[in-house]
């Protein structure tokens, strides 16, 4: 037993020095504050709208239309500011949704596609390896529905408003795992035509992908 005492103390002692010193540079780079530019590629699940005026007109009611589809983000953000663990961002954000409803029983397949593009303004909290944000904006959104075999409707550019929140989690110094939750406030769209006035409309999307800095 006596000999083995300064053994184990030794491999104790070496253990706790490797335990001590091994987060050191991560936890350096962690109190570091957030800020220079992000870029974030994302793959999303989108609400989409499916009440009269959003949708072609004149379906029949064995016609199913898409509430729901998948899409894509693209957006770049720059952060700064003064604070340490709260600071400011602004950027834009680029989103293509899209779903299909396949006909049944005779009736048309419907695809409506949802196009958002818009700035925003955020506030970040945490530091360089990870931090959560909250942000909103305004910009343009368009919705376009049709019916196979039927008149398309383009739809047009209207305003929308959009606010959310969502975090990044550096894997390293440049790739982060990032999520977002969003809403998007659609306004309303006059009457065109057969096509009779759109109310606004608020449209959740959920996205999960990568930053990179």
């Amino acid at each position: 037993m006596t000999r083995r005492v300064p053994h184990l103390r030794w491999v104790m002692a070496w253990a706790t020095a490797v335990v001590a010193l091994m987060p050191l540079p991560v936890a350096a780079q962690g109190r570091e504050p957030v800020g220079g530019f992000v870029g974030d590629l994302r793959l999303h699940t989108v609400s989409l709208p499916s009440s009269a005026g959003w949708t072609p007109p004149a379906l029949t009611t064995a016609t199913l239309v898409p509430s729901r589809g998948f899409g894509g983000e693209v957006g770049a953000h720059v952060i700064f500011g003064p604070g340490r663990h709260r600071r400011l961002g602004v950027g834009a954000t680029g989103l293509l949704g899209q779903g299909r409803t396949t006909g049944i029983e005779g009736a048309a397949t419907v695809t409506t596609r949802l196009t958002l593009v818009a700035p925003h303004a955020s506030a970040n909290f945490g530091h360089r390896l990870g931090w959560s944000y909250v942000s909103g904006g305004a910009g343009l959104a368009k919705v376009s529905s049709e019916a196979a075999g039927g008149e398309a409707d383009p739809g047009g550019w209207g305003t929308v408003f959009h606010y959310g929140g969502g975090a990044r989690w550096f894997l390293n110094e440049r790739l982060a795992v990032s999520v977002d939750l969003r809403f998007w406030a659609l306004t309303p769209r006059a009457a065109v035509g057969d096509r009779p006035r759109a109310a606004a409309n608020t449209r959740i999307v959920f996205g999960a992908g990568v930053s990179l800095r």
